[in-house]
């Protein structure tokens, strides 16, 4: 081997090696205190008393340098992603642990409450607005998709799911049908009369079911801004 390609090498190995030995002795607890700070001030205090007496005092400074930072900074957030990315909790698995079984009620409830969520775990949220659905957000989906997901919707069913529902998430529907199916539609809910809500929230899941089952088999594409529960 020529030197100079030699003494290339050794000076690259050399370069990775340090950068290595820097993070596990430094880069490495600074890693774990942002980690730290994710998790909450409760939630540091008790991984604290778990980790090794010889490790802990480097740790609590290294966190208390963190002490400005929150959990939804960048630096944090990236910090806690890469952990729950391999551990393989992390983008629609975790957001169908939360989501899983709930009713379409549930699911609306949970929307509603997503500011204060975040500010518990950011990521979680996050995750949950990026891989799901609720049935008023049909409004963001486009109009081909919305004509492709009718097709597949019994009448009696979507004039349950449109009882009770935000006016523009019945106009985005009406739209998408002829002046006549809508009309049906229409008087439908009107003869109908009261309806239960849990009968509302299990027609509007059985929509949501469609969607789903399209969007997987690449029939419509939601978009990143589609949140579907």
């Amino acid at each position: 081997m020529e030197e100079k390609i030699k003494n290339n090498f050794e000076a690259a190995n050399k370069k990775c090696f340090d950068i290595i030995s820097d993070y596990v002795l430094k880069g490495y607890i600074n890693n774990l205190a942002k980690l730290l700070v994710y998790v909450g001030e409760k939630g540091a205090e008790e991984i604290l008393g778990k980790v090794p007496e010889n490790l802990r005092g480097n740790l609590k400074e290294a966190y208390k340098e963190l002490a400005d930072k929150k959990n939804s900074d960048p630096e944090i957030l990236c910090a806690a992603g890469q952990v729950f990315k391999e551990a393989g909790f992390y983008g629609k698995e975790m957001s169908d642990f939360v989501s899983k079984d709930l009713s379409s009620g549930e699911l609306e409830c949970l929307s509603e409450n997503f500011d204060s969520l975040f500010e518990i775990n950011p990521l979680l949220i996050m995750n949950l607005e990026q891989n799901n659905i609720s049935f008023s957000s049909i409004v963001d989906i486009d109009d081909r998709s919305i004509q492709k997901i009718l097709r597949e919707v019994d009448q009696i069913v979507l004039s349950k799911a449109l009882k009770n529902v935000d006016p523009e998430v019945q106009d985005k529907i009406f739209r998408n049908m002829s002046k006549r199916a809508a009309a049906m539609i229409q008087e439908d809910m009107e003869y109908m009369g009261p309806v239960r809500i849990s009968d509302i929230y299990a027609a509007q899941d059985e929509i949501l079911s469609i969607i789903r089952r399209l969007s997987k088999d690449g029939e419509i594409v939601l978009s990143k801004n589609d949140v579907l529960f």
